[in-house]
């Protein structure tokens, strides 16, 4: 969305604009554990400005990363390994540790640039993305110091016209933007999101409409739209839904965002880009009861609540019930009379072994503790 504000809105885009992106390949392995300690020392130092963080003080945190750090073992192929740099991919704590590892290497890249001025920079995860309207022997430049000063980080940098991130295509056009869908050629084609746990039909529902969002936000062509259109179809064809399924979500999605131009031959450009501004519009206010909604979580005016559902009775009857009756016997604290109303989210989910049922965890918002 903001780099959409940044190309239509401020029409920053210029002939000369390229592109650049840079990815970090051992994001979970960046540094040696002395370097990311001190690193996050300095973070709380420069960022909190307060000395404890929830009546723990910040060296005793510091403390706590580094004893986790040091003792990280591995087995492997009958042996003990030790982690020296980094740690596990699937720990929260590495990951928020190499989040603040990069933002120094940012703000570092920033910093020796003119990005300031009117440039667009954005990262998801280990991937940088910024436009550059300067000449590319002042980007080299930039880039080699960047690199000399985190040598021991494995950088895989494209600059130019035209890349691809994640899973979009960019092209700049002589200051018009074409972007669509990018497909990476080392994911096997035509499959679907493997779900775990839950109803995985319902859960390819929600697969399909936010897959057809993301075609609408990438593709400025109509007809791309129209191709990745059909890619999803053959994809869930080649997984087994029908096409009575296919159709009647795509039906609903078209129908919600007055969309049904779209299925009209021949493909209208100008009708599309009115609803591509439509979506835009519809995103930034999700993007807005999404913030709501958090402030209300932050306030403990809202939380959410789950039960085991066997597919089995009226669900819509009973959540209504149950609102009613945790609304009821439920008062908030420290909230006056107007705010005084309890936000509730309730969802069901299935449980097909008792293992999982035993290894849910349990809700943690402060009414539940209550005595």
């Amino acid at each position: 969305e903001k780099f959409h504000n940044y190309i239509d809105q401020y029409d920053r885009l210029r002939s000369k604009t390229n592109f650049v992106t840079i990815t970090i390949k051992n994001f979970y392995h960046l540094a040696p554990h002395d370097i990311l300690l001190s690193t996050l020392l300095d973070f709380f130092m420069k960022f909190y400005h307060l000395p404890v963080v929830e009546n723990i003080h910040i060296t005793k945190i510091v403390r706590l990363t580094s004893l986790f750090l040091h003792n990280n073992r591995f087995y492997y192929d009958g042996k003990i390994y030790r982690f020296i740099k980094g740690g596990p991919s699937n720990s929260g704590l590495i990951e928020t540790l190499s989040n603040i590892y990069v933002n120094r290497m940012e703000k570092f890249l920033i910093d020796q640039s003119s990005m300031k001025q009117n440039e667009f920079y954005g990262r998801y995860h280990n991937q940088i993305f910024f436009t550059w309207n300067q000449s590319l022997d002042e980007l080299q430049q930039i880039l080699k110091s960047m690199t000399s000063e985190y040598h021991h980080l494995n950088f895989d940098i494209h600059f130019g016209k035209k890349l691809n991130y994640l899973d979009l295509y960019l092209e700049n056009h002589d200051g018009i933007l074409y972007s669509r869908v990018h497909h990476q050629e080392n994911q096997q084609p035509y499959t679907l999101a493997y779900i775990s746990n839950g109803n995985s039909i319902t859960k390819h529902s929600h697969w399909l409409r936010s897959s057809l969002v993301r075609a609408i936000r990438y593709c400025t062509s109509v007809e791309d739209f129209n191709h990745e259109r059909i890619y999803l179809e053959m994809t869930y064809l080649a997984n087994g839904y029908s096409i009575d399924f296919i159709d009647k979500h795509i039906q609903h999605f078209l129908t919600f965002f007055d969309a049904k131009s779209l299925q009209q031959l021949p493909l209208d450009q100008h009708a599309y880009k009115k609803i591509r501004h439509r979506l835009f519009n519809f995103m930034r206010e999700q993007r807005q009861y999404k913030e709501k909604k958090q402030e209300s979580f932050k306030k403990n005016r809202r939380f959410h609540l789950s039960y085991i559902y066997d597919n089995v009775g009226p669900k819509g009857r009973f959540n209504k019930k149950l609102r009613e009756i945790l609304s009821k016997h439920i008062q908030l604290q420290n909230t006056t009379f107007e705010n005084n109303k309890l936000q509730l989210d309730i969802t069901t989910k299935s449980q097909h072994s008792l293992i999982s049922l035993l290894s849910g965890q349990r809700p943690s918002h402060p009414i539940l503790n209550l005595k």
